[in-house]
């Protein structure tokens, strides 16, 4: 009788991610990416330098705005689920655990963490963050028609943002 009545408890209170419409393991449908896929425009490249110039008076150097520059030389790496075939959703209670093809690997915290924002709800996850070179937002949501749309912004300094979308289908346990 305890038992049960410890099942029936634990049942009526499962939090509201265990019914969630992301977790599973999902592949990206092609046809229904190029079909949401946003068009750049021709020449939508760097919008051009802006040298800052300083001067000084008398040897004393004039205040200017200042930078932080890159902290590497190497170019950012573009997300992971820019670039993945299949991609694994886990949640818990305090953090998302997703798998991009076999060895790609992101937590996401809720709240702040290490400078990435992450929050989500039952209908869309959502992280950003901030680099001294960029900004990116990433979002995951679920369509109508039961396909996971992903949205990623990535704004550049100094250069127009751009936005790529990703449509993934469900896999079931049988189609692998």
């Amino acid at each position: 009788m305890r038992i049960a009545t410890l099942i029936a408890l634990i049942t009526l209170n499962l939090p509201a991610w265990a019914e969630s419409p992301f977790a599973g393991n999902w592949r990206i449908n092609l046809e229904e990416t190029d079909k949401v896929a946003v068009k750049f425009k021709e020449g939508s490249g760097m919008m051009g330098n802006k040298l800052r110039t300083t001067g000084s008076v008398m040897g004393l150097p004039l205040p200017s705005r200042y930078k932080q520059s890159a902290m590497s030389s190497l170019p950012a790496k573009d997300p992971q689920v820019l670039t993945c075939t299949d991609m694994g959703i886990e949640l818990s209670t305090d953090r998302i655990a997703l798998r991009y093809d076999r060895d790609g690997k992101e937590t996401l915290r809720k709240g702040e963490y290490r400078g990435r924002k992450s929050s989500w709800s039952k209908t869309k996850i959502e992280q950003k963050y901030k680099t001294p070179e960029r900004r990116v937002r990433k979002t995951w949501s679920v369509r109508d028609d039961g396909r996971l749309f992903v949205s990623v912004k990535i704004n550049p300094t100094n250069d127009r943002a751009r936005t790529y979308n990703r449509v993934f289908d469900r896999v079931t346990e049988a189609a692998d």
